[in-house]
């Protein structure tokens, strides 16, 4: 097997789940809401096997043959790309499904998890990504443009901060095995260790939500949270 789909291609765990099936010599069908591709695919540059194809044009079309990949952790403030509702239809029907990948954040309640038949399902928990491209709703990324205390509002898991590239080849190498999985760093302290290179004040966490019971997965950081940071802000002051 070396196709995949991936839904919400053009959000953040979407691009680098993406990126790093490219990477690995799959061929991609990359679908997401959005008519134009953003710029951030300049990164990937000129692919042969990948295909962006903007969700009211997409057949639909799911071959037993595929993995599909469903990064509902791009879900932010619940608001859910019109792609997912587009593949969750398809979904409810009779038929043969392809391999599903659905990537959630710790704080999603179960019984949101989708199922098609007997098709095989791997599922995947994820505490903080971050790196290039992370979106406005978490604190690194507004700390890093500078927004004062009194203005942040963001959605971190404080479990732990894992490069969103090194989550994306983790869940990939492990996506054909089906079962329940849940990413953590390899140290305890991982997301104020993070934070830590960004600002010397004292950050209170949200409350945490209980982590869902799976198959505990330890993601070894390939870069140091001080290069993984130069990155993201690197990347920002292009935007």
């Amino acid at each position: 097997m070396n196709h995949a789909i991936v839904l919400a291609a053009q959000q953040y765990l979407g691009f680098e789940l993406c990126r790093a099936l490219l990477e690995r010599g799959w061929t991609v069908t990359a679908v997401d809401d959005d008519g134009e591709m953003k710029d951030k695919w300049m990164e990937i540059g000129r692919n042969s096997n990948i295909q962006y194809v903007p969700v009211h044009e997409w057949n639909k079309e799911l071959p037993v043959e595929c993995r599909l990949f469903l990064p509902y952790y791009d879900n932010f403030n619940m608001n859910k790309p019109v792609c997912f509702s587009a593949i969750e239809q398809c979904l409810d029907q009779e038929g043969e499904f392809p391999e599903i990948v659905q990537i959630y954040s710790n704080n999603t309640v179960r019984n949101q998890i989708i199922s098609a038949g007997e098709s095989e399902a791997a599922t995947f928990y994820l505490p903080t990504l971050y790196g290039a491209h992370q979106p406005d709703h978490f604190l690194f990324s507004q700390l890093l443009q500078g927004k004062k205390e009194e203005e942040l509002q963001y959605s971190d898991d404080p479990s732990g901060a894992i490069y969103v590239k090194d989550a994306a080849n983790c869940i990939i190498k492990h996506s054909g095995n089906g079962g329940t999985y849940s990413l953590k760093s390899l140290s305890q302290n991982s997301w104020r260790e993070a934070l830590s290179y960004i600002t010397e004040r004292s950050i209170a966490s949200a409350k945490q939500k209980r982590t869902p019971e799976a198959e505990r997965i330890t993601v070894h950081p390939s870069k140091s949270h001080e290069a993984i940071l130069k990155e993201q802000k690197h990347t920002m002051s292009f935007l």
